[in-house]
């Protein structure tokens, strides 16, 4: 796997940390990959008559477009004297989650970074309903930025599942450990795979049979479990050539479990993956799931299955006047 287009989407192209852009310049230095800078933009007011005075919708919206192009090359310029190769783009287009999405349905590149919008430590590591909507509907890997510290001398957790837990499948795994290899790789970091088994109670709880046992038993059965559970682990550790010592597993509540684990290896990134749901057409993310990504103090990488298909359309509903349709940058 190699990445090679890197697309980074801002919610504020004016107010981007240097700690967010250094990441970006990081990552494209490090697969020498060309960035497209990407921000979408819409305002549900501009319609209503006299609001921007007299020039008309499709001269206020150009306005609105070029202005949030500015500032994004500002911004852009900032990447450049580092000798990242970017480009610059705007939309104008709602929900913005949905214009993000048709942004690489367009171009397709090979990692999506996002910048949340919130602000202050304790907001940043709560992530928005614009991350989980990009979580649910993005095609590509997708890379949400959580903290400020720099990708330097920490590591990156494989967050896996052998177990298949809520119908998740099986080759999800093999996608999660091949992209934490590539940007492990890409960073010089070293790769670590986790994986929190059900706590036993909770397995017993879900098994009148276990309940039966007698105790006796029932530590064989609890002993044979773990042991079921390190051999998958072990067993996928090896296709992706994780060395021996790096592979963990642990039995308890991963919501609780993996955001300490990655504290305590000082992870920079945490790879998870995103379960399909073919029906619905997107991923889905379960209250479990919500609560290790808010709880993790590092960024999250998240993969998704290979057949993966986004529900996002590619036309939008806000179709634009020909006179005020952004025109494309590509500065580099």
């Amino acid at each position: 796997m190699t990445w090679r287009q890197i697309m980074f989407a801002t919610a504020t192209p004016g107010v981007i940390e240097p700690s967010t852009l250094g990441k970006v310049a990081r990552l494209a230095s490090a697969f020498d990959a060309d960035v497209e800078m990407f921000h979408c933009v819409y305002d549900s007011g501009i319609a209503r008559p006299g609001h921007f005075g007299s020039r008309g919708v499709a001269q206020d919206i150009r306005e609105i477009v070029e202005q949030s192009h500015r500032r994004l090359d500002v911004a852009a310029q900032r990447l450049r004297a580092q000798g990242v190769r970017v480009r610059t783009a705007v939309r104008w287009d709602y929900p913005f989650h949905e214009g993000i999405v048709r942004q690489v349905l367009r171009h397709k590149p090979n990692l999506l970074i996002a910048q949340s919008t919130r602000r202050g430590r304790v907001a940043r590591m709560m992530l928005t309903q614009t991350d989980y909507r990009l979580i649910e509907t993005c095609p590509c890997p997708l890379l949400l930025i959580k903290t400020t510290r720099a990708y330097t001398d920490g590591c990156v957790v494989a967050a896996v599942d052998p177990a298949h837990a809520h119908d998740k499948p099986a080759t999800l795994d093999e996608v999660i450990l091949d992209v934490a290899s590539t940007v492990s790789q890409g960073l010089g970091a070293p790769l670590h795979t986790y994986h929190a088994c059900a706590p036993w109670p909770d397995v017993m709880q879900d098994s009148p049979e276990l309940q039966q046992l007698p105790q006796a038993l029932q530590a064989d059965v609890h002993a044979g479990y773990l042991q079921k559970s390190e051999a998958a682990i072990f067993s996928l550790a090896r296709r992706s050539k994780v060395r021996k010592e790096h592979v963990h597993v642990e039995e308890g509540d991963a919501s609780d479990s993996l955001p300490r684990f990655a504290e305590s290896v000082s992870a920079e990134i945490v790879v998870m993956g995103a379960v399909s749901r073919s029906g619905l057409k997107r991923a889905f993310i379960g209250h479990t799931a919500e609560r290790v990504l808010d709880a993790l103090d590092c960024d999250v990488l998240i993969a998704k299955p290979p057949d993966f298909r986004s529900s996002v359309g590619r036309q939008s509903v806000h179709r634009l006047p020909k006179s005020a349709a952004p025109r494309a940058r590509y500065i580099w």
